[in-house]
């Protein structure tokens, strides 16, 4: 069990708030914001950031991302990038330019299928997660980037 979720344990238990009807919601959650064009494959990695416990949002485009951080504070973007390569870049550019304006550093994580690690870092990207991965590359990803004292 990675120390991320040894954590949440922890928190599950101080901060259950009962909605009714059997369901409990987890306060002091993890928000991820997911970044993917296709619909089947924001639906996959929704489902993944959810079998860890966490809450997550998609959205299909890089500009409704930037409105949604506008709204809500999220703790990781999980972004989709793809060839061409020059895309990608300038995907990641305008990500980061939109994080940098709000009030607390937000990790940019690329996934990517194929597009060299060096040019999506320099572009902005903070991790990459190279297509296809399990659960448990995504959860040492976000367990890396949540954990104390990364972000302040």
């Amino acid at each position: 069990m990675s120390r991320f979720r040894a954590v949440l344990r922890e928190v599950e238990n101080e901060n259950r708030v009962d909605i009714g009807c059997g369901v409990d919601l987890y306060m002091n959650t993890a928000c991820i914001l997911i970044i993917d064009e296709s619909a089947v494959l924001r639906q996959h990695s929704l489902n993944m950031v959810e079998e860890l416990g966490l809450i997550a949002q998609s959205v299909a485009d890089v500009e409704e991302a930037m409105k949604r951080l506008q709204q809500k504070d999220f703790d990781i973007v999980l972004v989709e990038v793809k060839a061409p390569e020059q895309h990608a870049i300038q995907r990641l550019e305008a990500l980061r330019r939109a994080t940098s304006a709000l009030k607390k550093k937000v990790p940019v994580v690329a996934m990517s299928s194929g597009l060299k690690r060096g040019p999506l870092l320099g572009a902005g990207a903070d991790d990459i997660l190279m297509r296809p991965f399990m659960v448990g590359e995504l959860e040492a990803v976000i367990d890396r980037w949540l954990s104390p004292g990364v972000i302040s």
